[in-house]
């Protein structure tokens, strides 16, 4: 909790039905889609705040159970308040950045696209790049697993979010192809048991190729200035007399 409180306001009540909606796994949602989830679950959060060990429970199915159970607490006591919007709360409300790295290399650069892949264009729900890079990806195997290719062909429709999450993740921060291989064939080992030790090595090569090339296209300029960065290191590190 913070250790001052302040009025909630209207914004503030707001957040915090969004916050209840977010704990409870329904963060896809626009906000005010959000809040609303909140608002028809009002039964279940008041019985959870009333009757938490011997209600319905509801606030134990959530994310993060006890997070969310504060959370219905603190709006159960605002809804007591005569003004709710004058409730004093010393709760916080989570906000998680998208990507930050991504982000920062999008605004850096001025990319419009990459921008609405990490959420710094306004938007009335949230997107994921990490889907995003996902989808670019499967329709890059499937297209060429249907002209052939051997390595597509046993990938087609294995590739999800948390193949390709950590490699996307690390990509701005420097990985190197040879590390992205190896995060990729920790996926497939552990999500593809069934393909052979040779498979999931040409595979995670494969795979990461296009992963590097999803982002390529789909942030252009973010690896603009990577690259510019990275000459200016070398060629600085090379210009320092002994």
């Amino acid at each position: 909790m913070f250790s001052q409180a302040k009025p909630l306001g209207e914004s503030g009540l707001r957040w915090l039905k969004v916050q209840i909606a977010n704990l409870s796994g329904f963060d896809k949602a626009s906000l005010s889609e959000r809040e609303k989830f909140t608002m028809d679950h009002l039964d279940d959060v008041l019985d959870s705040a009333n009757n938490g060990l011997h209600g319905r429970r509801w606030w134990l199915k959530a994310d993060d159970p006890w997070q969310c159970l504060a959370a219905c607490c603190e709006l159960r006591n605002a809804l007591q308040h005569p003004d709710p919007t004058q409730f004093a709360s010393r709760l916080p409300v989570h906000q998680d950045g998208s990507c930050n790295g991504l982000q920062h290399y999008a605004a850096l650069g001025g990319d419009k696209i990459g921008a609405q892949q990490v959420n710094l264009e306004p938007s009335d729900r949230p997107s994921d790049v990490y889907t995003g890079v996902a989808e670019f990806v499967k329709e890059a195997v499937a297209r060429e697993a249907a002209q052939g290719h051997s390595v597509a062909k046993y990938l087609d429709g294995k590739i999800t979010r948390k193949v390709v999450k950590q490699t996307v993740m690390t990509n701005v921060y420097g990985v190197t192809f040879m590390g992205a291989m190896k995060q990729v064939r920790k996926q497939l080992i552990d999500h593809y048991p069934e393909l052979t030790q040779d498979q999931k090595h040409q595979g995670a090569i494969y795979i990461a190729r296009k992963v590097f090339e999803a982002l390529g296209t789909m942030f252009n300029g973010a690896h603009d200035i990577q690259y510019w960065l990275g000459d200016c290191a070398s060629r600085i590190t090379q210009s320092l007399a002994p």
